[in-house]
């Protein structure tokens, strides 16, 4: 090798995601530009709504965690919590966007703002108290699950086994294909578990249905987020099973007294599934750590409605 090409090679090298640098730290790209992390972090804080579940799986445990819904212990499921182990993290909120100044008050040694509707200004606040990352992308709200695990992977110097993570969760899907045929061409559709705005919630971004696919199903086609009930039969009768993600028995019983609900042909043939609270959270945080209950417990519950 000539020298010029050995030089082209380390400088190609060194451009390697999660590559950490001869003076020990590592360069995350995000959307506003790239932060340096001189150093492994030791007090981390998970700002954004669903961080945490991606530092706790390579074992990470913030100092801080964001809380988003469902009231759990410390903002984090259960999938998670054990993670935790005895460490009590403070809990923020986004209600009224990011707080700057209690991240501030915590000395923090890096800032995870993934998935934190994270603004410019807000970003140049939070990187004068300690090195943060942001969205990798135009998405300050639920970029691909994938995206947002390899920034945090790459932050706290554990690229390669966010990685395997990312591999692991990916293979359970498609285990599940290989484990039930029956998958195959059936079309389904993701739901919230409740109605908005008098109109059925179709869980977006469609990244979010990606992991029926994975596991054999097809996804119904459709472009909207939001199907009013007056076309509600027109889109949803073209999917074979229904995916409700209530998070309690009365969402549930209120969608079937639904006199619209009622009369959808997956109701006729009681092939509608209602999740539960806690496969609900896991559908939603979309993380490391809640996919594989999500591939443990959703397919039993598609097989049983398909008989």
């Amino acid at each position: 090798m000539t020298a010029g090409a050995a030089t082209l090679a380390t400088a190609c090298g060194s451009d390697k995601p999660g590559t950490v640098a001869d003076d020990g730290s590592v360069t995350v790209k995000h959307a506003f530009g790239d932060t340096r992390i001189p150093a492994p972090p030791t007090r981390v804080v998970s700002a954004g709504l669903t961080s945490a579940d991606d530092l706790l799986a390579l074992g990470v445990v913030p100092i801080a965690v964001t809380d988003w819904f469902g009231s759990e212990p410390f903002g984090v499921w259960p999938w998670a919590l054990p993670r935790l182990g005895g460490a009590q993290p403070v809990v923020l909120s986004l209600a009224d966007g990011i707080q700057v100044d209690q991240i501030a008050s915590l000395a923090p040694d890096l800032i995870v703002a993934t998935d934190a509707g994270l603004d410019e200004d807000t970003y140049t606040r939070l990187s004068a108290v300690a090195p943060t990352v942001a969205q990798s992308g135009r998405d300050a709200f639920f970029e691909p699950w994938w995206d947002q695990a390899t920034t945090i992977g790459q932050a706290v110097f554990r690229h390669d086994d966010m990685q395997k993570l990312i591999a692991d969760v990916r293979a359970k899907f498609t285990t599940v294909k290989e484990a039930r045929p029956e998958f195959t061409d059936t079309r389904a559709l993701l739901l919230g578990g409740t109605f908005y705005r008098d109109a059925a919630q179709i869980r977006s971004p469609s990244w979010r249905q990606k992991f029926l696919n994975q596991m054999g199903l097809s996804v119904a086609e459709t472009q909207e987020s939001l199907i009013p009930r007056d076309r509600l039969a027109a889109v949803l009768d073209s999917a074979e099973v229904l995916i409700w993600t209530t998070e309690s028995e009365e969402e549930q019983a209120a969608l079937l007294a639904d006199r619209t609900v009622a009369a959808l042909s997956a109701t006729a043939k009681e092939r509608n599934v209602f999740t539960g609270k806690e496969l609900a959270g896991a559908i939603a945080y979309a993380s490391t750590l809640s996919y594989p209950v999500v591939a443990e417990k959703l397919p039993p519950m598609i097989a049983a409605v398909l008989g």
